[in-house]
């Protein structure tokens, strides 16, 4: 049965315009600017970003391991479906499976710009260093990127056009190529529960690794302990899950109403609620262990030095324990809410709370880092300001994510296997 796509339109007065030719083309333009970005990033190399040996990793590793973070929902819910077997999350799984290569693709192309020789970036697969945990998660996020796309591709051979379309008639070999991806989305989608195993494993180790990465980093005392590995895995299934239920309702219930039930829909928020708290949970204890029995007094120098540029303590608190608290009591508190629109206000915070734990891990601990002097070590404040060839870099990542899930929310049917038999 084909599924009838409702598309959202602006209403002024009595007309009513489509907006989404105008938003495609904004992309479109900030995609062109960050080219220009790109291309000086390519000839010039990384002078002209405003990171230094004191302050190697800025805004684009940020924009990195968010992305990453925000597509953790793709091996949550690729266990839900395939392992757990739970129908209902059929098709919230395909959009979790499409935000998690977005995410994952979106981080390769930060990485392409952030090494100093791009041209190089094949070199950890070919060249092995098993003992380094950074080569360890470039293989985890390449091998993850490719089960991701083997995941999506059944979901793109969903469209009507691999089906049935004048081309294929006329075109001899367009229809060869139908019939092959026909085959293989087939293929794949009986290998799902592989997938979901192999994917759930990979990502799991690369998301642990990146908390892991701090604590052999002597100058990120403020960072250092042991549960970063576990706040690194709940934060991506916290935010992840979360940016799903909020995107879940825009494509299931304004574009395609009918296709998932509400009930669906607020379990997916009680699940990024019960992440978000126990996430929180262990938030205040590692902050716990950090500041207050900790015998680091390098540990206080660089907060107060921190709190002197940035307001870290309060970002901490208000950002990453206060709000988290509140968004995720109110979504695991979802069916009896039944309030979509106060639902998708508390999803925001977990969200923005995973883009500051990365924000916090990568930049604010280089700011204020503690001297390799084995003697007397000191704490010393480093300064940074992206330029702009970074934000247009930036910008175009963001605004590749945002046309790709544009284009995929306006043509992919997502139904599930109940819907195609109808």
């Amino acid at each position: 049965m084909a599924i009838e796509i409702v598309y959202p339109k602006l209403h002024l007065g009595k007309r009513s315009v489509d907006i989404f030719p105008y938003w495609i083309g904004l992309l479109i333009v900030g995609i062109l600017f960050g080219l220009v970005g790109a291309f000086i990033v390519f000839r010039d190399g990384l002078q002209v970003t405003g990171l230094s040996n004191q302050v190697p990793w800025g805004l684009w590793i940020t924009i990195d391991l968010s992305a990453i973070a925000l597509g953790g929902s793709a091996f949550v819910f690729g266990a839900i479906v395939y392992l757990l077997r739970i129908q209902r999350f059929e098709s919230i799984g395909k959009l979790a499976v499409l935000l998690g290569f977005l995410g994952y693709s979106s981080a390769g192309m930060v990485l392409l710009m952030d090494l100093g020789q791009p041209l190089r970036f094949w070199h950890p697969i070919v060249f092995w260093q098993p003992h380094s945990l950074l080569w360890e998660i470039t293989m985890c996020v390449v091998l993850y990127l490719t089960v991701l796309l083997a995941e999506l591709i059944p979901v793109v051979v969903e469209h009507q056009n691999f089906h049935a379309h004048p081309w294929q008639e006329r075109f001899p070999i367009l229809k060869k190529l139908a019939d092959f991806a026909k085959v293989l989305s087939v293929w794949l989608h009986k290998s799902g529960p592989i997938l979901a195993v192999v994917g759930m494993t990979l990502s799991l180790l690369h998301q642990a690794s990146l908390g892991a990465t701090y604590s052999v980093l002597y100058g990120r005392g403020v960072w250092f302990n042991q549960s970063a590995p576990t706040q690194f895995v709940f934060s991506a299934m916290s935010g992840g899950i979360a940016l799903l239920f909020f995107l879940g309702v825009f494509v299931f219930r304004v574009m395609r109403p009918g296709l998932v039930k509400d009930d669906a829909l607020y379990d997916v928020a009680r699940i990024a609620g019960a992440a978000t708290l126990l996430l929180t949970y262990l938030r205040f204890w590692d902050w716990a262990v950090t500041n207050y029995y900790s015998f680091d007094q390098q540990i206080s120098l660089q907060t107060q030095l921190l709190d002197t540029v940035a307001p870290y303590s309060a970002t901490f608190w208000i950002g990453q324990a206060l709000l988290p608290v509140l968004a995720g009591s109110v979504l695991l508190a979802a069916k009896q809410i039944r309030n979509f629109r106060y639902l998708m206000a508390a999803a925001t915070v977990p969200i923005f709370a995973a883009v500051l734990t990365r924000w916090n891990y990568n930049f604010v601990g280089l700011i204020a880092s503690t001297t390799y002097d084995p003697f007397t070590p000191s704490v010393v404040l480093n300064s940074y300001t992206p330029t702009w060839i970074e934000f247009a870099v930036g910008g175009l990542v963001v605004c590749y994510w945002l046309l790709m899930f544009s284009l995929a929310t306006r043509y992919l049917p997502f139904h599930g296997e109940h819907h195609s038999k109808h």
